[in-house]
């Protein structure tokens, strides 16, 4: 019987050396989103978002170097990105509400100085003491003052023009002759006018213009004649077919003249004034009912 020889042991392979953990390499891009997060939510407080804005940027440099290592092929992608947004939604709302809260101190600051504050009693100069006629005198004066009132402008319902007087604006020169009732006159103008209705009457307002412009004019368009009498109602119904009516006035050019008749149905006996209107948008001009 014969004894083996031992054997050599055999070698076992070589065991691998375990990768480092490369889960947790990228602690740049978990702070940039801590301190991205944290900055976001202080940016509103008042005082505490100047921190927040520091924060909010080193957030910022945190982030970015976090995502250049993740391009590198560290983890944490989604994470610097994150963080990057948080800390750029955080300076945004620092900036705005800095803004917004220097706005109402100011107004604040403005209401402060605008509110009326009490003044001393005694602090005004003692008025000088005087007679009884001074005293008279001067109450006699300030009646005088208040009684002079100035007049009215001319043309105005309270101030009339009479009917002597020429009127004019830009477009034109206007002189209005003095009205005067033409049933009479009209029915024997043509026989188809009907008479005025039961206490109502025909007036005619001869009218002499002159088209002053740069453009043209139609006396019969441009120009109304009404009545306004002392019940403060406007009367401009026309009166039917009337002499020389003004409607027989075509279209003038600068320095074209028209002479002319217009009628307004009036109440009988009403007393009140007269108005003339030059113009689309202009203001009517008064003139008095006896002048």
């Amino acid at each position: 019987m014969t004894t083996p020889y031992p054997q050599a042991p055999v070698p076992h392979p070589p065991v691998p050396t375990p990768a480092p953990d490369t889960a947790r390499s990228n602690g740049l891009a978990v702070a940039g989103f801590v301190l991205g997060l944290t900055a976001l939510v202080l940016c509103l407080v008042p005082i505490v978002n100047n921190v927040a804005f520091v924060l909010a940027l080193a957030g910022l440099v945190l982030a970015i170097i976090g995502l250049v290592k993740a391009r590198r092929g560290a983890p944490r992608q989604g994470l610097a990105v994150a963080g990057i947004v948080l800390a750029v939604l955080a300076g945004v709302g620092v900036l705005a509400s800095q803004a917004f809260y220097t706005s109402v101190l100011d107004d604040v600051s403005e209401a402060l100085d605008d509110t009326p504050v009490a003044t001393d009693v005694g602090t005004e100069p003692a008025e000088e003491v005087g007679t009884a006629a001074d005293a008279s005198a001067a109450t006699s004066d300030d009646v005088a003052a208040d009684e002079e009132e100035p007049e009215p402008e001319g043309g105005t319902r309270d101030n009339p023009y009479r009917f002597s007087e020429v009127v004019g604006n830009d477009d034109w020169t206007v002189d209005l002759g003095k009205p005067r009732e033409a049933w009479d006159t009209i029915r024997a103008e043509n026989q188809f006018n009907e008479a005025p209705a039961d206490g109502m009457e025909y007036w005619i307002v001869p009218v002499e213009a002159t088209y002053t412009g740069s453009e043209t004019g139609t006396p019969w368009l441009d120009l109304t004649v009404e009545f306004v009498g002392d019940d403060s109602v406007t009367y401009s119904d026309n009166c039917g077919v009337i002499p020389d009516d003004l409607m027989d006035t075509d279209e003038l050019y600068e320095g074209g003249k028209a002479n002319g008749n217009l009628c307004v149905t009036v109440p009988a006996g009403a007393e009140g004034s007269w108005t003339l209107t030059a113009g689309w948008f202009g203001d009517p001009v008064f003139f008095r009912t006896k002048g």
